[in-house]
C-alpha cells in the first residue's frame, strides 16, 4: 500500500513538475502552470524591473490573466515582454464569460509579441465562452472609480486571437481586442493611449478590435492600428459579425495597411439585424451629434476592405467616418484604400456604401480610394432593398469644407426595386458648402445599368435628386465647377488577387488623370506617387517601362519542394530578385533572393527550390529590385498545394462576378469521385465542370461562361459525402 502510495505522490510531484513548466517568468527563474499565475506573481513583487514572460507550453486559464501597473500593490516593473519560444505555437484559452483571457488593468510598457526571429504568429489567445462580452484581450483604465490610470505605450502584435460566438447572433457582444472602461463591453475608458495593434489575425468575434475613448471629455491619444487580418478568408462560421475595426473617442487615431474582410452575412436565422462596417471612425453608425466630440484626426489609409453584407434591412458599409469636434475641423483622411463587394438591403434609413461620411464636422479628405460596389443587394430570399446604395455618400450638410478627389468609383448595383436608383456618389445638397475644399477628377462609372445614376443630392437615405450624367452632374452646384476634371469611364480593375483594383493595363483612363494632394505622395501599396499627374484610385501605375520584362514564371512540386523557374527577355539596371511566399491565409514573407543581370538585351533563366514545405497552399511572387532601390512585383498565376488537405473545402468562384471565366478552388483529404455541376436560379442544370475520381490534394478548375446569359447560377460539388453549394453571378 505504501509503495502505491509513493508511486501516485511521484506521479502527482512530476505532473505538477510538467504544468508549472508552462509560463516561465525571469528575471526570478519562476515556472508556472497558467498566465494568470505568472501575472499573479508578478502582481505581488515577485518578479521586477524588465520582465519576460515565455509561453512555453498551451494553457487552460480558469480566470482572467489580469496584470496591474507597476506600484499597485506590490507590482514593480518597468516593461513587461510576454512572447513564447515554441517554434510549434502555443495556444492560452479558457471559457470565460463577461471577462477576458488577458487583461492589461491600467498597465503600461507592455508587448504581447506572437513572432519568432521576427515573423508569424506563433501565440493564440482563444476564448472559447459565447457568452455577452467573452473577449480575447482587454485594455482598461485602473479598477476605481476615480482612478484615471489607463494602459498606455503597450503593443499587441502578431497574434492569433479568437472568440467563440456565433457571428449571426445579435445578443452577445464579443471582442478580439478590446480597449476601454474598466467595466468590460462598449463603455467609455480613460488614458487608454499610446497603444499599438499590429499584424493580428482575429476571426469570430462580433467586433475584431474595437477601441472606446473616455467619451468627449477624456479621448483617447495616438493609437495605432495597422497590418491586422480581421476576418476569415473563407466566409464562414469564422466571420466578424458586425464591425472590423471600430475606433471613437480617439484623437490622432492611425488605422492603416489593415486587411479587413467577411464581415457579416446574410444571416436568414437572425431575429434582429446591426449594421455591418468594415472600418468605423468615430461611429459605427449614420447617426451623430453635432455637439458631441467624438474625436478627429483620424488616418484611415491603404486598408483592403471587401466583403461586408447584411441581409437583414440594415447597412452595409467599407469605411465608415463620422466623428465630430463640436464646430472644430476634424481633419480626418480617409486615402488609399481599396473597397469592394459591400452587400446590404437596407431599408428605413439603411444603405449600402462603399465609404460613408457623417458627422457635421469639417475639413475632411476623402483621396485616391478605389471602390467597386457590384452585385445584388437583396438577392433571394432576403427583404427587398428600399434605400439608395452606392459609392461614397456625404451625409449631412454640416459636413463642411470636406474634400473629395481622385477617388476611383465604380458601382453597378441592382435590387428587386428597380425604382430605387443607386449612384456612384450622394451630397447632401446643391448649395454644400465645400469652402477651399473641391470635388474632382474623380471617376464615376456605371455602365448600362438601368438602375443606376451618377449622383443623387439629399440628407436622407432616399433623395429625391437624381443627375444622370457627368455632364450634368458638373452644372448642379452652386458654386459651379465641381468635379471639372472628373471622369466617367471604365477604370480596368483587374479583379483578380492580390490587388484586387489595380488598374489591369497601362491603358487604364485613371492614369495621369488625378490632381497632386500635398502630404499624399504613396498609394496602398507604398509606390510613390506621380508628383504632377498621379493615378486616380488607391494604385499608383508607372508608364515608365518596366526594368525587367518577364517572359515566364512557373511551379513544379517534387514532394514537399517547389521549384520555381523564371525567364526574363531583357533587364535594366536590375539588382535581384527577392522570392517572396504567403501560406493560405497569411502574410507574404521574403524565403531567398537570387542576383539579377544587371542590364542585359538577351534572355536570362532564374531557379530557385523552397525545400521542404509543411502542408499547405501557397502563393508566391518574385520581388524586383533594380539598384537604385525601386522594385516590382511578379505573382505566380496559380496556387501550389503541398500535401493532402484536413478536410473538403469549397471556395467561393474567382473573380465574382466575372465575365466570361473565373476560377473555384476546392480541397480533397481523400481519394474519391468528384462531381461539380452549375445550376441555374430554377434549379436545371447547364453544365458539369468535374465528373471523376480524383486524388486527395489542393485542385483548381477553370469555368467559361460565353455560351450561357448574365444572371446568377449554383454550383455544387459531391464527394463522398460532402456537399456544398455556392452562388456565382456572370454579367456581360
Amino acid at each position: 500500500m505504501k509503495k502505491m502510495f509513493s508511486l501516485f505522490a511521484l506521479l502527482l510531484l512530476l505532473t505538477m513538475s510538467v504544468n508549472a513548466q508552462n509560463v516561465t517568468v525571469n528575471p526570478g527563474a519562476g515556472s508556472y502552470a497558467t498566465l494568470k499565475d505568472a501575472f499573479d506573481a508578478i502582481n505581488a513583487g515577485t518578479h521586477t524591473g524588465a520582465v519576460t514572460v515565455d509561453i512555453l507550453l498551451n494553457t487552460t486559464e480558469s480566470a482572467t490573466a489580469a496584470l496591474n501597473a507597476s506600484g499597485v500593490g506590490a507590482a514593480s516593473y518597468t516593461s513587461i515582454a510576454v512572447t513564447t519560444s515554441n517554434g510549434a505555437g502555443v495556444t492560452v484559452e479558457g471559457t470565460l464569460s463577461a471577462a477576458a483571457i488577458i487583461r492589461l488593468i491600467g498597465a503600461d510598457r507592455v508587448t504581447i509579441d506572437g513572432r519568432i526571429g521576427g515573423s508569424g504568429r506563433f501565440i493564440t489567445i482563444r476564448n472559447n465562452s459565447n457568452a455577452l462580452n467573452a473577449t480575447g484581450i482587454w485594455l482598461s483604465n485602473g479598477s476605481s472609480a476615480t482612478d484615471s490610470a489607463g494602459a498606455q505605450n503597450n503593443v499587441v502584435r502578431n497574434c492569433e486571437i479568437s472568440c467563440n460566438l456565433r457571428v449571426d447572433s445579435s445578443g452577445s457582444n464579443t471582442f478580439g481586442i478590446l480597449a476601454g472602461s474598466s467595466v468590460i463591453g462598449i463603455n467609455a475608458g480613460r488614458n487608454n493611449d499610446n497603444n499599438s495593434y499590429i499584424d493580428n489575425r482575429i476571426v469570430k468575434c462580433r467586433y475584431g478590435i474595437l477601441l472606446h475613448g473616455g467619451a468627449a471629455v477624456n479621448r483617447s491619444d495616438n493609437n495605432v492600428i495597422t497590418g491586422n487580418i480581421i476576418g476569415p478568408v473563407v466566409a464562414g462560421a469564422d466571420n466578424i459579425g458586425k464591425v472590423g475595426i471600430f475606433a471613437q473617442f480617439q484623437d490622432n487615431c492611425l488605422i492603416s495597411n489593415n486587411h479587413v474582410q467577411n464581415v457579416g452575412g446574410t444571416f436568414n436565422t437572425t431575429t434582429a439585424g446591426a449594421d455591418r462596417v468594415g472600418i468605423g471612425a468615430g461611429s459605427e453608425s449614420w447617426a451623430s451629434t453635432p455637439t458631441t466630440t467624438t474625436g478627429g484626426n483620424y488616418t484611415v489609409t491603404n486598408n483592403k476592405v471587401h466583403d461586408i453584407t447584411d441581409g437583414r434591412t440594415f447597412s452595409a458599409i467599407g469605411i465608415l467616418c463620422a466623428s465630430t469636434r463640436s464646430g472644430v475641423p476634424t481633419n480626418n483622411l480617409v486615402a488609399n484604400n481599396e473597397i469592394y463587394n459591400i452587400i446590404g438591403n437596407g431599408t428605413l434609413g439603411d444603405a449600402c456604401w462603399g465609404i460613408g461620411h457623417s458627422g457635421n464636422t469639417s475639413g475632411d479628405l476623402i483621396a485616391y480610394n478605389s471602390i467597386y460596389m457590384v452585385g445584388d443587394l437583396d438577392p433571394s430570399p432576403s427583404v427587398n432593398s428600399t434605400q439608395v446604395s452606392g459609392g461614397i455618400r456625404v451625409a449631412v450638410t454640416g459636413d463642411s469644407n470636406t474634400t473629395v478627389r481622385n477617388n476611383s468609383i465604380y458601382v453597378d448595383l441592382t435590387s428587386n426595386s428597380p425604382d430605387t436608383f443607386k449612384v456612384c456618389i450622394q451630397m447632401p445638397s446643391a448649395t454644400y458648402q465645400f469652402g477651399s475644399a473641391v470635388l474632382d477628377n474623380n471617376d464615376y462609372y456605371f455602365g448600362t445599368n438601368p438602375q443606376m445614376r451618377l449622383g443623387a443630392l439629399g440628407t436622407t437615405s432616399l433623395p429625391t435628386t437624381f443627375v444622370a450624367t457627368l455632364a450634368a452632374w458638373q452644372t448642379t452646384f452652386t458654386p459651379v465647377n465641381q468635379d471639372a476634371n472628373s471622369i466617367s469611364a471604365d477604370p480596368g480593375y483587374a479583379l483578380a488577387p492580390p490587388n484586387y483594383l489595380i488598374p489591369l493595363t497601362g491603358t487604364s483612363p485613371l492614369l495621369l488623370a488625378a490632381d497632386p494632394i500635398a502630404g499624399i505622395t504613396t498609394d496602398i501599396l507604398g509606390e510613390t506617387r506621380n508628383a504632377t499627374t498621379p493615378t486616380i484610385g488607391a494604385y499608383e501605375f508607372d508608364l515608365v517601362a518596366l526594368p525587367v520584362e518577364l517572359a515566364s514564371f512557373t511551379a513544379s512540386v517534387n514532394n514537399r519542394n517547389v521549384t520555381l523557374n523564371w525567364t526574363t527577355s531583357t533587364e535594366v539596371n536590375n539588382s535581384r530578385f527577392d522570392i517572396e511566399r504567403k501560406l493560405y491565409g497569411s502574410e507574404w514573407i521574403t524565403i531567398g533572393n537570387v542576383a539579377g543581370h544587371g542590364t542585359v538585351s538577351t534572355s536570362q533563366n532564374y531557379e530557385y527550390t523552397d525545400k521542404s514545405l509543411p502542408t499547405g497552399l501557397y502563393s508566391y511572387r518574385l520581388k524586383q529590385i533594380d539598384f537604385n532601390g525601386n522594385f516590382e512585383y511578379y505573382n505566380l498565376s496559380s496556387e501550389i498545394g503541398i500535401g493532402v488537405p484536413t478536410k473538403f473545402n469549397l471556395s467561393q468562384n474567382y473573380p465574382n462576378p466575372f465575365n466570361p471565366s473565373t476560377s473555384i478552388n476546392f480541397d480533397l483529404p481523400v481519394d474519391g469521385n468528384v462531381s461539380i455541376k452549375l445550376y441555374d436560379l430554377t434549379g436545371r442544370e447547364v453544365s458539369t465542370l468535374v465528373n471523376e475520381i480524383r486524388t486527395a490534394g489542393y485542385y483548381t478548375i477553370n469555368f467559361n461562361g460565353s455560351n450561357l446569359s448574365s444572371g446568377t447560377y449554383f454550383y455544387k460539388l459531391e464527394s463522398g459525402d460532402f456537399v456544398s453549394t455556392k452562388k456565382m453571378m456572370l454579367i456581360k
